[in-house]
């Protein structure tokens, strides 16, 4: 439940400031898996293949940045090749994926109740 929270005042965030047709949120769905996976993967306008990725652990939160030791590295290319298997990679974890909206944060089996609303906002900046 405290991903549930995590992720819904993020996706207000994000509605708030005008950024849906710039931020996707997805979850990944697989039966009998958990998973837990961020890409980011940069498309320059009108281009088909990206130009950016990277590979570790892009994390860019209060924890990451302040408490944590993270590595990764931005892999920045022209190479076709290259950036057609990058592409390739995106697809196929996004085949798996369904766009997060609105109305999944109404679902019964998502609601979060007040507890965990509040035990995440006094932990969020300990893990």
């Amino acid at each position: 439940m405290a991903y549930t929270y995590i992720a819904k005042t993020f996706f207000s965030k994000v509605l708030n400031f005008g950024q849906q047709n710039r931020i996707e949120l997805r979850e990944y769905e697989r039966s009998d898996w958990t998973f837990h996976v961020k890409g980011l993967w940069y498309y320059k306008p009108k281009e088909n293949l990206p130009s950016v990725t990277f590979i570790g652990s892009p994390n860019f939160g209060y924890r990451s940045v302040y408490k944590d030791l993270e590595a990764q590295v931005a892999i920045v290319t022209e190479n076709k090749d290259l950036q057609m298997q990058l592409h390739e990679e995106q697809k196929r974890l996004y085949d798996r994926t369904t766009v997060i909206d609105k109305s999944l944060f109404e679902r019964p089996d998502r609601k979060v109740s007040l507890w965990v609303k509040l035990v995440t906002f006094f932990i969020r900046d300990f893990f």
